[in-house]
Order: structure tokens, then sequence, then C-alpha cells
């Protein structure tokens, strides 16, 4: 009866671990090359021009749109800490755009960004905040 009772608390923290390891840290190096972003804060991005990020990792840059002025600026990665990752103030275009609200929370969520998470494939990465919030969901074109 106790290995009974064992496995059966065993296979909901076994479940738990795996499904906790589909959104560990991973190193932020990884985030080299261009990305869609589909989703900010939780909310599904639907714009005309599909809003993006594109990580110079070599350079420690970041170019991108969102959604309809480009935006460019630094990053800085922890040398202690491989899922580090913080993004400078961003200098953007100031064109008048159809949805300032998107561009707005883009722009926002970026100052606040300080990991990356693996996604729910290994085309997908996650920008989070402090607390391991998604702030971004980022997917390969």
């Amino acid at each position: 009866m106790k290995k009974f009772l064992m496995y059966a608390l065993m296979v909901p923290v076994l479940a738990g671990t795996l499904f906790a390891c589909a959104t560990s840290k991973t190193d932020a190096r990884q985030l080299a090359g261009k990305w869609n972003i589909t989703e900010v804060k939780g909310e599904k991005v639907v714009a005309e021009n599909t809003p993006f990020m594109e990580f110079d990792m070599n350079e420690n840059k970041l170019h991108g749109n969102a959604g309809c002025n480009i935006f460019n600026t630094s990053v800085t990665l922890d040398d202690k800490d491989a899922s580090a990752i913080r993004i400078a103030q961003a200098m953007t275009t100031m064109m008048a755009c159809p949805d300032l609200e998107l561009e707005n929370k883009i722009l926002q969520g970026m100052d606040a960004v300080r990991a990356v998470k693996a996604g729910a494939s290994e085309n997908e990465m996650q920008l989070v905040d402090e607390a391991g919030n998604v702030l971004f969901v980022l997917v390969k074109p």
C-alpha cells in the first residue's frame, strides 16, 4: 500500500517537472537572428505588419519593428547567468501609426526584460521579467 501511495504521489511530481523543463531558462545567445513577436504580455499580436526583433548577439545589438516604427537598441548579457538579458531603451522612428497601443506595449515591455526562457517548441522563445512573467513570445519566421 505504501508503494502504491508513493507512486501515486510521484506521478504528478514527475509531470510537473517535465512541464517546468519545457519553459526553463535558456542561453540568451540563442536569440541570435530574427524573431516575430506573436504575443505581448499575454495578448496575441494581430497586426497588419508583424512586429519583430532581430538580435545580433556578436555586437550585442537589437533591431526591430514594433508594428509600424522601427527601433534600434543594445542588449546586455550577464557572464554569471546565461539566461539573463537586459534591453536598453530603444531609439525609434516616429511615424504616425494606426496602432500606437501595440507599439507602446512592445517598447515598454522591452525595458522590463530580464531573462530568456525556452518556448513550447525549438522555434519559440519567451522574454520574461524579473518575476518570470512572460512579456514576449517570439517565434522564428
